[in-house]
This record gives structure tokens, sequence and C-alpha cells, in this order.
């Protein structure tokens, strides 16, 4: 977090360094103007300007002195905004190092729909699959209805008896109405004029929540799981040679092999049930693929 002194004011306010620091209204505003000016509509100077603008809630004076004065500071003050980028291989790259949910909730006209909770932990299986799928699709497409049914996927009205939860056997702790992929297309019909960084917001969230997978180490069962082996390949390719590392085949798989019951079973699944048990099999193929080897090994 930046601290801004303004001594004529004797104020001290403070600034988000990246997007894992902003609220739900500073995310979307901010992710409305990353957006802007990935897509060239703004250069830089004008993004950081308009994120000091909208960050510290400022307004035009109607004193022209008064105005020049202040885009001097305000100038000054918009170098902070660097804070929000790294260079990667020689390009500046929006930092997303974040898996909480900023905007938990967001009503685009008259209803309230609910998004995932932190870390994706509400996250089905079939959720995933479908989100995985689309995010990939816009990536080789660009094509904006997309980023339209990915945050659709995530968004739903809550449960009407969510407050008599206790009632309900079956009650997992999900909030939201079960994900239903048939009525998907009609579902996004409810955020075709949502704002732009509502939109893009949670689509830099789940990129994220991607980036944070690829490496990430958890605890379960009180051990460190380290979940990179799930994106290794045998030859040592990069990750771009194993796109989504194939969950609709291990969708099929695990449905297969009647782990977790049937397909719609398997969608139906947590998906981070799905990924610990993905966990165990790859651990178990690296383990006897050593024992292999070894074995080889000695008889040379």
């Amino acid at each position: 977090m930046h601290s801004v002194h303004i001594p004529e004011a004797n104020l001290n306010l403070y600034l988000p360094a990246d997007l894992s620091e902003c609220d739900h209204e500073q995310y979307i505003d901010m992710c409305e103007l990353i957006f802007r000016f990935h897509n060239q509509e703004i250069d830089y100077q004008e993004f950081r300007t308009h994120a000091i603008y909208k960050l510290l809630n400022l307004k035009l004076s109607r004193e022209q002195h008064d105005e020049e004065e202040k885009f001097s500071n305000i100038y000054q003050v918009s170098e902070l905004m660097d804070s929000f980028f790294e260079e990667l291989d020689g390009k500046q790259t929006i930092k997303q190092y974040y898996i909480h949910n900023p905007v938990p909730s967001f009503a685009p006209a008259y209803s309230r729909y609910y998004g995932p909770s932190d870390s994706f932990m509400d996250m089905t299986f079939g959720e995933y699959r479908d989100a995985l799928r689309i995010f990939h699709d816009f990536h080789a497409t660009g094509d904006m209805h997309l980023l339209v049914l990915l945050t659709a996927i995530f968004y739903r009205r809550k449960k009407k008896f969510h407050y008599f939860k206790k009632q309900f056997a079956n009650y997992n702790g999900n909030i939201r109405d079960p994900y239903n992929s048939a009525l998907l297309e009609n579902h996004a019909k409810n955020f075709k004029y949502a704002p732009i960084g509502f939109i893009y917001g949670f689509y830099l969230l789940f990129a994220s929540f991607q980036k944070y997978l690829v490496d990430a180490k958890i605890l379960w069962g009180g051990k460190e799981i380290d979940l990179s082996i799930l994106f290794q390949s045998d030859s040592g390719s990069d990750l771009e040679n194993i796109p989504g590392i194939g969950m609709d085949s291990i969708a099929f798989t695990m449905a297969e092999s009647g782990a977790f019951g049937n397909i719609k079973e398997v969608d139906n699944t947590n998906f981070w049930q799905i990924l610990i048990k993905m966990y165990d099999s790859r651990r178990n193929d690296l383990e006897r693929q050593k024992q292999e080897n070894n074995a080889t090994n000695q008889q040379t």
C-alpha cells in the first residue's frame, strides 16, 4: 500500500500498490482502465492519471489555476501506479499474485449475483472444466462474449433456502444456485450490460488463479503438496505444450474409474478434491517410473 501525504490539507491518503490491495470498487475501476490500456484506448500516462483520479476519488476543479497545480501534483503521484506492473520477458505485465475474490457479489441490474469464494474453494470440477475451455478460447479468438460466459459460470443467485441450510442434509456450504452448463448462454444475458471492469476483472482473477496453480504448494492432511508435478510432462516440455492439463480427458478417466461416480457426479465434485486425486495418481506414476529406472540401471 502506498502512502501519500498532502501537506496543504494535512491529509494522509493510501493507494493500493497492485490489484491484490484494491477493494471491490477500486478493483472494478482499475480493471476497466487496464482493459482500455491493453486495447490501446488510452496510453500509459493517461492510464496512470485516470487511475489516480479514480483511486483518490478526485474531481475536476472549476478554477483553472487550482486545476493546473493539482494536475502537477497528480502527475508526480501517478508514478506510483508503476507498481501495478512488472517486467516479464521484456514486456510490462500486470501483476497477478492474488487468488481472493475482490468482488464477492455484484448486481448488474435488479438482481444480485454471488461469485466464487476466495481461492475458488467452492468451485466444482464441472465449473472449472467449462471455465478453462472458455479461458483458452478467449486467448485464441479475443471474443469478448467469451468473457461474459466465463463470468456467468461463477456468478449466480443465492440459493432460495440458504438461510435454512441446517434443515438440508446435503448442504455443502455453497450459497449459490447449482451450476447448470445447459443454461449458461441464457444466464449470460444477465451480464450483457455489466461494466467491462467487472467482466474483465473476473477474467484477470481467473488468470491469476491459473498462474497460481502452476506451481502452487498447499497443505493437505498436515503435509505440503506440490501441485507443479501436474503441469510437468515426462519429456520436460514447457507448460504451453500441455494446455489445461487435459481436464476434459481427466473427467472421463475419473468417470471410468468410478472414483467419484459417473461423469455428472465427477463434475459436481469439488475441484480441489479432484485435484488431490490427480496429484496422488501423478505421484504414484512418478514413483513407479523411478523404480523402473532404478531396476533398469541395476541390470546394466
